[in-house]
């Protein structure tokens, strides 16, 4: 009698996780490229261009532009990803710039703050760069104020 039941727990048990499998296998099914994903590979629709043009303009997020970059590539479009791709480089770098001139500032670094000071001037005459700039430092200030000495 026992045999069996090990043999009958044994079967469910496998039941279960070919039950399991089959649930999580259609993730990949939408892998795969259809017939009107094929035909547009390679083409820069309206959409696409649309899509670009906002994330090269408007996002701040240099893993969304990364992951953007990515998606982009596999669709055929490898100029508009490597444009992505080094938004995504270059706005990394000014976000570590940023903490650097903070963190410089805070402990009392006079170049830093000259640097900041400049960043900010050039912001109010409309330098984009450096309005970005101005915008990660202030955001670096919010998200880590200082700590009590």
């Amino acid at each position: 009698m026992l045999p069996l039941l090990l043999v009958l727990g044994g079967g469910g048990f496998l039941a279960h996780r070919a039950i399991k499998k089959r649930r999580t296998s259609p993730a990949v099914a939408f892998d795969v490229p259809t017939p009107q994903s094929l035909a547009l590979r390679g083409k820069l629709t309206p959409q696409r261009a649309a899509i670009h043009g906002k994330l090269m303009s408007i996002c701040n997020n240099p893993q969304k532009l990364a992951k953007a970059a990515q998606l982009f590539g596999a669709e055929g479009l490898p100029h508009h990803a490597e444009a992505l791709a080094n938004k995504a480089k270059v706005l990394h770098k000014m976000i570590h710039g940023a903490k650097a001139i903070v963190e410089c500032s805070r402990a009392g670094d006079q170049h830093a703050m000259a640097l900041a000071k400049q960043i900010g001037e050039n912001a109010r005459a409309g330098d984009k760069r450096a309005q970005l700039s101005a915008w990660l430092i202030e955001q670096y200030t919010k998200d880590n104020p200082p700590k009590a000495a």
